[in-house]
């Protein structure tokens, strides 16, 4: 299933980030994964309190639409089946956010004069439409919303595709229908598909079915799929991202935004747990204006958020905890966090949750985080206005599961050593390390390592940039950065060629929260060829997308036309390492096209390319 939505410091330096011992002490009290009941209590009255003082009536509202290509008739009794799925879909998130200490709070749906769901009906233009036509079929749809004064840029759209091809007689069913959501509090759209057999009256039904996808199934479990389905991605049009329920929440089911789309309803049959909601959605949902018929009139203001006094340490049991204090325009009512493993996007992203205290002080930690694994720790604030905001930093764990936060340590905390380095300014980032780590000879370690690399780059005795082939380089140099060598070609999918820096704001290249002197920026597609003449040996160094940048790429070495080494689809966070044998190799390429996710944000970086003898 697609998505267009698509995240640690010591507490030994606690004390000189947040002031005095007693203010640690509030910070990090009662550290958990889950804000307790009295914690949501003060949460939901902070919401109420902020709809009171300056209300509207909300702006939110779902809207369903019934999409039918030329030619093709509407699935058999559709209205009254997408009336069905709909209340199903309501319900269940109603009676989670209920569970979760959020009662009263109904999806708000257009309804028509008895109170039924409208179901709004749209007949393409054309009689194709496949997949990848989301923004297509969805473009066809506003002139039709329009005419009934509904916008669709403030709207929650629920849009069902009639893309569903089902043979009743050989019982088999396919779709090319596109299958996902987005959007922000305020509109979305989560694109569904339909058929005939799609009901929550049938999640009992255990007629044989042939799915495309799924394979030997029932009629019930398909509807356990695809109501699933319906609901998860709504939950994306909600502003929901993706996340897998915690070992501690398992005993109650799967995450809706896991993977639980495809255990709904199955207990029904006795196949398994049913799918729940977890707390740090229902705190994002709670303010949200489709389940609150008022909200503050500061739903439409841009919420400005810094976090500040941040710190991340090791826990127990390969976990991390985080502290900090929120400070925003707009009232916080909820901190969450997503601690996001690389790879498998965020699917895999397991989730803590807690309350700040009227300072803004907050303090969770994760659940076990495995070991062997990098990843993504986001910070996100829950406005009473229905806004998040967040804060994103890197986090990495050994194989004996112990958390290595020297990333994060760098980005929190030597931030202005950094900035002094986008200026090329290596005294006063000297002296911005000395003046930020005092006597702290871990930070100070953290941030040697980084200047040392800008540096040696700039020291007298480094090679002029782009002054020389590769192949003619004098004999006696052992070694040589490819980023200074004069390439015979160099072509970018995005702005132009750079070396050693990207061409963007942040300047510095960066992978997996680490910063680097040497390397060659490559935006996909991008081409880079040298000239080696067999003078070199070995092909050393990294390649990653730059920063936090959203992008999948395939990099690729190639030695006269030949695939040398190749790595797909790889996303932000730690690259791949690479130590290519060049000796027989004329004319080496380096490539890299798109991993599959389109082209935007596909910034690729060659990280410290070296060539040695």
């Amino acid at each position: 299933m697609q998505s267009s939505c698509r995240l640690v410091l010591i507490f030994a330096a606690l004390a000189a980030f947040c002031g005095t011992p007693r203010l640690v002490a509030q910070a990090t009290a009662d550290v958990r994964t889950q804000a307790s009941s009295s914690a949501v209590t003060a949460a939901r009255k902070l919401i109420s309190q902020s709809i009171q003082t300056d209300r509207i009536d909300s702006p939110g509202r779902v809207v369903v639409v019934y999409f039918t290509p030329q030619g093709r008739l509407p699935a058999a009794k559709h209205v009254g089946r997408i009336r069905r799925i709909v209340e199903e879909t309501a319900k269940f998130y109603e009676s989670e956010l209920k569970r979760h200490g959020f009662p009263n709070r109904s999806m708000h749906v257009l309804r028509d004069a008895r109170g039924q769901v409208e179901v709004i009906d749209v007949v393409g233009h054309e009689s194709d439409y496949h997949s990848p036509d989301g923004q297509r079929i969805r473009d066809e749809v506003i002139p039709v919303l329009r005419q009934r004064g509904i916008d669709a840029d403030a709207s929650v759209l629920l849009l069902f595709c009639n893309l569903m091809d089902y043979d009743p007689v050989a019982s088999k069913i396919s779709h090319h229908s596109p299958y996902y959501g987005g959007g922000t509090h305020l509109s979305g759209t989560a694109w569904q598909c339909d058929s005939e057999i799609l009901d929550p009256k049938r999640f009992r039904d255990a007629t044989p079915l042939t799915d495309a996808e799924y394979g030997r199934i029932t009629i019930g479990r398909h509807n356990s799929i695809f109501i699933g389905g319906v609901i998860h991605e709504l939950g994306h049009a909600l502003s929901l991202p993706h996340c897998r329920q915690r070992p501690d929440e398992a005993q109650r089911g799967t995450a809706l935004m896991g993977s639980g789309n495809r255990t709904y309803a199955q207990q029904l049959r006795g196949e398994g747990k049913d799918t729940f909601l977890t707390q740090a959605h229902a705190f994002r949902l709670a303010a949200h204006p489709v389940f609150n018929r008022q909200v503050p009139k500061s739903v439409h203001q841009r919420v400005s958020t810094d976090f500040e006094q941040l710190s991340v340490s090791a826990s127990d049991s390969n976990s991390i905890q985080v502290s900090g204090v929120v400070r925003s325009n707009i009232p916080t009512h909820a901190v969450i966090a997503y601690f996001d493993p690389d790879g498998g996007g965020d699917y895999d992203a397991t989730t803590a949750s807690t309350v700040p205290s009227i300072q803004g002080r907050f303090a969770f930690r994760s659940g076990p985080l495995g070991t062997n694994v990098s990843g993504e720790l986001r910070i996100v604030a829950c406005h009473v206005n229905g806004t998040t905001s967040s804060r994103s930093v890197r986090y990495d764990i050994d194989r004996e599961g112990r958390p290595d936060l020297s990333i994060a340590r760098m980005e929190l905390q030597l931030q202005p050593m950094i900035d002094a380095l986008r200026t090329d300014d290596l005294a006063l980032a000297e002296a911005r390390l000395q003046e930020i780590a005092g006597e702290d000879a871990g930070l100070i370690n953290i941030g040697r390592k980084v200047l040392d690399r800008f540096q040696s780059a700039s020291s007298t005795d480094s090679p002029r940039p782009l002054s020389v082939a590769a192949k003619d380089v004098a004999g006696d140099v052992s070694s040589m950065p490819l980023s200074v060598l004069l390439p015979k070609q160099a072509e970018v999918g995005w702005l132009q060629p750079t070396y050693d820096s990207v061409p963007a704001k942040e300047r510095l290249l960066s992978l997996g929260g680490d910063y680097f002197a040497r390397g060659i920026y490559a935006h996909a597609p991008a081409k880079h060829v040298y000239e080696l003449d067999r003078q070199w040996k070995r092909l050393k160094g990294q390649c990653g997308v730059q920063g936090d940048r959203f992008g999948q790429v395939d990099f690729q070495i190639l030695g006269d036309g030949q695939p040398l080494w190749t790595a797909k689809r790889v996303t932000a966070g730690h690259g791949k390492t690479f130590d290519v044998d060049v000796s027989m190799v004329k004319v080496l390429t380096l490539k890299v096209t798109d991993g599959g996710n389109g082209l935007g944000g596909d910034w690729g970086v060659w990280i410290e390319p070296t060539l040695t003898r």
